[in-house]
């Protein structure tokens, strides 16, 4: 063990960050990878000149540094040859661990399975309205490493964190705040191996003590609280328990707050049961972290009309000739699919018009779950390596076909479609089989469409 080696295992954005806060800190780093690509190199090169020691395409023979700490990013898996070969007498946290451990300034987290990245950016809005230099952090696609030192730099005095499984299966304890655990459904299966593991991974963000106004759940996770926080209190927002402190009413489009009118969600960009929730679950956050004067400030209220979702959520990018083409590459799991599919059905009132492309990696989730749905989808389009998995699940069930290639499925769905329907890219997996990333999949979701339709245009 050297004092103030530390060694940071994956060189992904969480790996990145925390070799920049080290740096910062005045720790001696050594940043090691088992890939070695373009961007991994250009990383490398910009933490090399910042100090650090940068080995890409690690393999067993290359010996380890001796270190005080190892920083592990939430892509290293326990089986992994890299994670085997690491020391057993050296301290191993995970980035969000080491982050946590240097923040400077007050800070708040979500989790769930779903709707996360909406709540934390949405909240983060929110604080900024209240008069805070908040930032969005952790699994949203800015480490919180990275930006707690702009906190240290003074850039900012409110960390709004984004908190994914993979992150919390390698923490300890996560420090008291206001914090959100906003549904369980099933997900990463493959990782953790059960639903009922999952779930309890997530309640480990609630665990520690905490006052009853900072750990805020969804009604419908109320029967894990009591598994795994036994006798706890917390907040409950939902769009089903009237009375929840934090009510989203879906029939009359208000969210309620202890059972009085409070925000017209007619007026909100947001739109959708699954989004009033995202309402609900952001408004006990900032009131958990601020307390309950903040969110009747009047700029709140403004603030909850002008907030935007980002792309790949259920985002209505064309329509053409009555026909709706909406990417929702984001939703990688059934639950999810669910949401979008529940959304647009009652915006069209719950006609069979939804043409669904559904595929890519699975995780080991329950494709059943989205039978529910089915009633609303005249047509699925499978495309992906689970393809055959979900065709196996659904089949008799719905009219589905399989594609090629990605290529092939935006086809087979921009031509089956007539006006009044709606191509849905929901694809209920992940994207790594064929993509970088949910976004690239996306992104070409919508370049494949505009080909498409410019191609075919008269």
């Amino acid at each position: 063990m050297k004092k103030d080696e530390i060694l940071v295992c994956g060189l992904g954005i969480s790996g990145e960050g925390a070799a920049l806060l080290a740096l910062k800190l005045g720790k001696n780093v050594t940043i090691v990878d088992e890939n070695d690509t373009l961007s991994l190199q250009k990383k490398g090169k910009k933490l090399a000149d910042a100090g650090a020691k940068v080995i890409l395409n690690w393999n067993e023979k290359i010996p380890l540094p001796a270190c005080e700490t190892i920083i592990l990013s939430p892509g290293i898996r326990k089986e992994s040859t890299l994670y085997r070969a690491l020391p057993e007498n050296v301290e191993k946290i995970s980035e969000l661990t080491f982050a946590l451990r240097h923040i400077p300034c007050p800070f708040a987290a979500v989790t769930g399975t779903n709707g996360k990245t909406t709540v934390t950016e949405l909240t983060t809005f929110l604080l900024n309205a209240a008069g805070k230099k908040a930032l969005a952090s952790g699994n949203v696609g800015n480490s919180l490493s990275n930006c707690v030192a702009m906190a240290l730099d003074g850039l900012c005095d409110f960390l709004m964190i984004e908190v994914s499984s993979f992150q919390l299966e390698n923490i300890a304890e996560f420090p008291p705040c206001s914090a959100a655990l906003l549904n369980i459904a099933s997900d990463h299966i493959d990782r953790h191996g059960s639903l009922e593991e999952y779930a309890k991974i997530k309640f480990s963000l609630l665990k520690e003590e905490r006052e009853k106004e900072k750990r805020i759940v969804n009604s419908s996770v109320l029967p894990f609280l009591q598994k795994f926080l036994p006798g706890s209190e917390a907040v409950v927002f939902s769009s089903a328990n009237k009375n929840a402190e934090f009510f989203a009413d879906t029939e009359k489009n208000w969210i309620f707050y202890k059972g009085r009118e409070f925000f017209d969600c007619t007026k909100a960009k947001l739109k959708g049961r699954h989004n009033f929730e995202n309402i609900a679950a952001a408004l006990a956050i900032l009131r958990g972290a601020l307390g309950e004067e903040a969110i009747f400030m009047p700029q709140i209220q403004t603030a909850l009309q002008e907030f935007a979702p980002s792309p790949h959520r259920m985002e209505i990018f064309l329509e053409k000739d009555g026909i709706r083409y909406v990417n929702d590459s984001k939703a990688t799991n059934p639950h999810a699919v669910n949401a979008a599919i529940a959304r647009f059905a009652e915006e069209s009132g719950k006609r069979k018009n939804i043409i669904l492309l559904l595929g890519g990696l699975d995780k080991g989730m329950d494709f059943s779950e989205l039978e529910k749905s089915l009633p609303y989808v005249k047509k699925i389009i499978l495309t992906g390596s689970c393809a055959e998995s979900i065709e196996k699940t659904l089949h008799g069930k719905v009219r589905m076909q399989t594609s090629e290639n990605f290529a092939d499925a935006v086809e087979k769905g921009c031509r089956g479609a007539v006006s009044g329907d709606i191509v849905l890219l929901s694809p209920a997996t992940a994207s790594m089989d064929q993509f970088k990333n949910y976004a690239e999949r996306g992104n070409t979701f919508k370049d494949f469409v505009r080909k498409f339709l410019f191609s075919h245009s008269s």
